[in-house]
C-alpha cells in the first residue's frame, strides 16, 4: 500500500492551515497593493496618517509598533510618491510632522476600496456569522503575539487585511 503524497492528504493542522491561508492573503493583499506602488505597511501608515494627520514619526511608530529604522524608509516611499508629506512641527522645530497630501487621500480611499473588495472575495466562501467568527478569532489569536500584545487591530478594520 502507497502512503499518498499530497498536501491534501496532510492531517488538518490549524497551525499549518493558518500558514497557507496566510501566505495567500498576504500575496494578494500585496498584489491589489501593487496598483499604487505600495506595500502592505504602507497602506497601515497610510490608515494611521488618516486617523491621525499630522502625527511626529515617533507617534507613528508607536500607533503601527513598526520601528523607527522602517519608518523612515515607509515615510520616505510615500513622500516619493507624492501621497505623505514631512513638514517641520512649528511648536518645535526638531521635529517632523507626516501628513497625508490630497493625493494620498485619493491613492488610499482607493486603495481601502480595493482592498475591502479583495477582502470580500477572498472570505465569500464563509457566511457572514461565520466571518464575524473567524475575525473575532483572529483577532484573540493576534493579541498574544509580541505584536498584538499593545492591543486588538480588529476595532475599526474588521476584515481588513494588515
Amino acid at each position: 500500500m502507497e502512503a499518498e503524497l499530497g498536501v491534501e492528504a496532510l492531517p488538518a493542522n490549524a497551525g499549518f492551515l493558518l500558514s497557507r491561508v496566510g501566505t495567500a492573503v498576504q500575496a494578494g493583499f500585496k498584489e491589489v497593493l501593487d496598483r499604487w506602488q505600495v506595500r502592505p505597511l504602507h497602506f497601515l501608515v497610510l490608515m494611521a496618517l488618516s486617523r491621525a494627520d499630522g502625527s511626529s514619526q515617533q507617534e507613528l511608530c508607536q500607533a503601527t509598533r513598526v520601528n523607527s529604522g522602517n519608518m523612515v524608509e515607509l515615510i520616505d516611499t510615500l513622500e516619493r510618491l507624492g501621497y505623505a508629506e514631512r513638514g517641520r512641527d512649528p511648536r518645535d522645530r526638531r521635529r517632523h510632522l507626516v501628513a497625508l497630501t490630497g493625493a494620498g487621500r485619493s491613492a488610499l480611499a482607493a486603495m481601502t476600496r480595493a482592498a475591502d473588495d479583495y477582502t470580500t472575495r477572498f472570505l465569500a466562501p464563509l457566511s457572514q456569522k461565520e466571518q464575524a467568527t473567524l475575525t473575532s478569532a483572529l483577532d484573540k489569536l493576534y493579541r498574544t503575539t509580541p505584536e498584538g500584545r499593545g492591543g486588538s487591530l480588529a476595532a475599526g478594520s474588521a476584515g481588513r487585511p494588515s
